[in-house]
Order: C-alpha cells, then structure tokens, then sequence
C-alpha cells in the first residue's frame, strides 16, 4: 500500500474509535430510552418518531410510514465517485440527470424496531411498565443502527456513494419487510448489499459470530382447522368429533419430519395452540390448530408445507371430518452470502479480534432479514451479548449486555466506510 494511502487509511481509523469512544453513553443512554418504551407489531409510532427525529438531526433525509410505521433514511456521501461526474458531465452537456441517479454503490443497514407482548420482569430501573417488552434485543438493534448513522454523517466526506437506514416494524411477526417492499424501499433505493445484525445473549459480549450460510430457520404460521359435526357428548354416534380427529391430526403430522424429513436435516412442526369445544358433555362442530413449521434450507421447508395439509386432510378425512390448511405468515430461512460474509468477518475482527469471530451453528429461531437476503446479497451477525446466567429471548426475564452496543455500532461504520470508499 503507497505511504499516502496507508496515512489516510490510519486517519480514518482513528477518527472512527474517536467518534465510537465519544458515544458510548450516549448509546447506553438511548438504549435504556428505547427499552422503556416497547411498541407492538406495526404500532411502532412512538418509536418511530423518535428514530426519525435522531436520524433528521444528523443531517440525513428521512422518509416515514414505509410498510405502515418503518422509518428510512439516506446518508449520501460527499466524497467524488464516478457516478458524480457523470452527473456533472451530463448537466453540463445540457443534459437533465434524474434526482436518484446512482452516485456511486448504495449500502442498506437494517434494524428491526418492534417489542413482544411479554409482562416485563426483570426489576431493571428502566424496565418497560407498559405491558409489552424488548425481549429480544431490538432496542440494541436500534441503537446501533442509530449510532452508526449519526458517526457516519459526521465522516461523509469520506463516503462514495450512500447508505440507505431501513428501521423495518414488524420482525416479530415477520411481516415488516415485505410490508417495506409493497411501499417501495428496495424499487425505490436499489440497494447493492445489505447488512443487519442480531445480538445474541447466549454468547458472551465480545464475539462475533459470521456465518457463510444459514443463519436462522425459516419460520412460518399455519392454521388447520378440523370440521365436524356437533352433538351431545353422551351420544357421540350422532355426531362427527373433531376434537378425536384433531388428537389423530396432531399426532400424524409429527410422521413428517421422523420419516419425510432427511434424518440430517433440520425440520420442526409444533403445534401451540389448540382451540375446540365448550363444555364437557358437548362435541364441537370444529376445532382449529395453531402452529409453526421450522426448516433451515428452502426445499425442506417446502416439502413441510406440502406434507401438513396432505396428512391432515387424509387423517380427517378418514375420521368423517374435513381439514383445511391455511398459511397465516411466514419468512425464509436467512442465508448469508459468502462473499459478504467473508467481507463483514474482516471488519468485525478489526474491532474485536481475530480470535473472537468465527461462525456458529444455525439457530431455529425465524426472522424476516431473511427477505432482505433473498433480493440483494448481505450478510446477517449474530452480535455476542451475553450476562452471566442469563435469560433467554423472548423471556420476560430477559437482559443484555450493554458493552456490546459500541461494538455492532463500530463494525457497522467500518464495514460502510470500507465498502463506499
């Protein structure tokens, strides 16, 4: 690397862990802002509000209401990239060059925003009363997300292109990205990769985990709703139970991942929530079936879903009952891209350390990132967050560790320096 380079290379270095050192309160300041005020799926607005007026003081251009309650901002760098003086060239020739002309590669963060409907118990003075938690680390996410926009802004004269800021609504129930999508942000930005990240309290705060392939399990919502025909309990050959053919539903589906599923691959159907009935002595007309199919490659997760309605029609068929299958939601696996994996691996090391990144077993928790991978190559980490003992995600015990924060934040704002420079 030529001496200029390199002085330029280690200035840039420098002013990041400044910028970064100078916002750790302020990173565990907002995070404890956040987590008091959790919003439900596609209620975002308070939280909402709050990202954009952050995101308009740092100088970005923020739009709101994408996919309902999401928030997107534009970061556009101001250092010379090709793409500019094409622009220049064009309008000097008399020539009109349209407002979202491409100025160099376009980057997209993405950080999910919504809370769970979990009683909060973990006694912490900032502690959610509200009913409703950030039991999964979204506040984190946020946070990170914010903290590398508003370093970022202060360092745009050393970014080619821009970086578009997706704070998607809705992961829980992994339906926000595509509600973005229908509002136009990918048509609309055209992002050339993307990166999120996750933190993860089950590992230790300092790893950082980078796989090259799957991340996460797809994750889908299923109905079955079995029809029979109602009577009285103690006259049951006048009657068609749904409820007995329901027993036989629940107990046949399980066949499909013990002899349809490949014994090694991963796939899961459960069932958790069963509806039906009204009294001891009455056999419903119906009973309707709740549950999740869980799979970590596409084509198992396809053969799951034809395999579930095929059984239960087939099993309540046989019972004189009628089964109907419906697909409530659902999301893809997430799959990483190896090339940007490799690229994300580099930046979290600069930060941490060689020794702490490597990658870790897929997990088979969902999450709709896996929408934003499917249509532009990214990368998804799992961001090390863990306390001694502590509780799991979606607990209402659940708690992380905050030294974590600077952390993603620096390894989002190396890997966008790098990537637009």
């Amino acid at each position: 690397m030529p001496p200029h380079y390199m002085g330029k290379s280690m200035q840039i270095d420098e002013l990041i862990r400044t910028e970064i050192a100078n916002k750790q309160n302020d990173l565990i300041t907002l995070r404890r802002r956040l987590h008091a005020m959790p919003e439900l799926a596609f209620q975002e607005t308070k939280t909402a509000a709050l990202i954009a007026q952050r995101l308009r003081a740092a100088g970005l251009k923020v739009e709101e209401g994408v996919g309902r309650t999401g928030v997107v901002a534009v970061l556009e760098g101001a250092a010379p990239h090709p793409g500019r003086a094409w622009t220049r060239n064009k309008q000097a020739q008399g020539g009109h060059a349209p407002d979202d002309s491409p100025n160099g590669p376009t980057l997209l963060v993405r950080a999910d925003i919504d809370g769970l409907p979990i009683h909060e118990l973990t006694g912490l003075p900032f502690a959610s009363s509200l009913g409703t938690m950030h039991a999964c680390g979204h506040d984190g996410h946020i946070t990170m997300a914010l903290g590398a926009a508003e370093t970022l802004a202060k360092l745009k004269s050393h970014i080619k292109g821009r970086i578009v800021f997706a704070f998607q609504p809705a992961e829980e129930v992994v339906q926000g990205a595509l509600a973005m999508f229908d509002d136009g942000l990918l048509k609309k930005h055209q992002p050339d990769r993307v990166i999120g990240l996750h933190l993860w309290n089950q590992m230790p705060a300092g790893k950082v985990f980078v796989n090259r392939g799957t991340v996460f399990a797809s994750a889908d919502a299923f109905r079955l709703t079995i029809t029979g025909k109602g009577g009285h309990g103690a006259l049951p050959h006048l009657s068609v139970d749904p409820v007995v053919a329901s027993a036989h539903v629940m107990s046949a589906v399980q066949t499909v991942i013990s002899r349809e599923v490949p014994p090694n691959e991963m796939g899961v159907v459960t069932f958790g929530q069963v509806h039906g009935g009204s009294a001891p002595n009455v056999i419903a007309d119906n009973v309707t079936l709740e549950g999740t199919i869980r799979a970590y490659k596409p084509e198992i997760r396809q053969r799951i879903f034809e395999a579930v309605p095929r059984i239960a029609q087939g099993i309540a068929s046989g019972l004189r009952c009628e089964a109907k299958f419906d697909h409530l939601y659902g999301s893809p696996p997430v799959i990483n891209n190896p090339e940007v994996a490799m690229w994300v691996a580099q930046h979290a090391a600069a930060v941490v350390g060689e020794e702490n990144v490597g990658e870790h077993e897929p997990v088979s928790v969902g999450d709709d990132m896996a929408e934003f991978l499917n249509r532009v190559p990214g990368c998804y980490f799992l961001l090390g967050a863990g306390k001694p003992n502590a509780a799991p995600h979606h607990n209402a015990r659940f708690d992380f560790e905050e030294s974590c924060l600077p952390t993603g934040t620096e390894i989002f704002v190396r890997a966008a320096l790098d990537y637009l420079q």
